[in-house]
């Protein structure tokens, strides 16, 4: 009778542990759908044509990119250091967009008013707003706005290239260094590559490719007092190529020198660079006719 009695009670337990063991079938999880379009965009990786054949530029170097899909379309020399002009005042404005504020007032010294070259004809002692020195920097490539903002940043122009060429490493720039803040000396140097990746920096703000679109513009002093009526120096502004901006820049030593920022009919930015051209224009419309026209996008 006991052992009988042990053995009813030795199935019990092993009829329960069974039942233990067996899983539950697993409740449907209904996973939610996401639409990704808000967040993720595509965009179309132009493709050169076949047959077509590179147009021929003479500058010393030049570089392009579709600054959209992140693509290189065209390049020559893009790593041959060469004085780059006025196009030196990408980067005094890089620095000043990044340190200071758009209200601050410089009272202009003697020596910014006495800088040669390109001017907006700052008056010593006169006061005007940071960002309307960076109107007069970008639209007509004022020489003494450069200094003026180079002073008033660093204490000095010495002080302030040396910012600029620190902000260089950190931007990556290997093949380029200044010697100036407006690019008027011809001692300073940089490649087109570099100046593409600079230019790309620089056109993530709203207030650069606002200054640089505008063919003109008229600021004032800090007390509405003097007026200077600006004209931009890049021609190929508001053409049939849809120019967008960006910078000129002449001296005899650096020839010829302009990178601009387009748009074709695909809603794609083409950036070109330019530089040592004797024709930067007509060197630069070129290049945009052949690119707008050799890529399927």
């Amino acid at each position: 009778m006991l052992r009988a009695l042990l053995s009813l009670l030795l199935l019990g337990s092993l009829q329960t542990n069974s039942f233990d063991l067996i899983e539950e079938p697993p409740i449907p999880v209904q996973e939610e759908e996401f639409d990704l379009s808000s967040i993720i965009q595509v965009s179309s990786i132009p493709t050169l044509k076949t047959g077509k054949i590179e147009p021929v530029i003479y500058a010393d170097a030049a570089y392009s990119m579709d600054i959209t899909s992140n693509t290189i379309l065209y390049t020559k020399n893009e790593h041959d250091k060469l004085a780059i002009a006025s196009l030196t005042k990408l980067m005094t404005a890089y620095i000043i967009l990044e340190e200071e504020g758009m209200d601050e007032v410089v009272t202009v010294s003697s020596k910014a008013a006495a800088t040669e070259g390109s001017q907006i004809w700052l008056g010593q002692g006169e006061t005007i707003t940071i960002e309307s020195l960076l109107y007069g920097l970008l639209i007509q490539s004022g020489n003494d706005c450069a200094v003026a903002l180079a002073e008033y940043n660093a204490g000095s122009e010495e002080n302030f290239i040396n910012k600029m060429n620190q902000k260089a490493r950190q931007l990556g720039l290997n093949e380029t260094y200044f010697t100036s803040a407006s690019g008027l000396d011809d001692q300073g140097y940089s490649s087109a590559g570099d100046l593409a990746f600079l230019s790309m920096y620089l056109l993530k703000n709203d207030f650069i490719r606002e200054i640089t679109s505008l063919s003109s513009a008229t600021i004032t002093g800090a007390d509405g007092y003097p007026t200077h009526s600006l004209t931009s120096t890049n021609e190929l502004l508001g053409s049939y190529l849809n120019v967008k901006g960006l910078k000129t820049g002449k001296t005899y030593g650096a020839g010829e020198c302009l990178i601009t920022v387009a748009e074709n009919d695909h809603g794609h930015e083409i950036l070109t660079v330019m530089l040592g051209s004797e024709d930067r224009f007509g060197e630069s419309k070129l290049l945009l006719d052949w690119i707008y026209n050799s890529y399927t996008w």
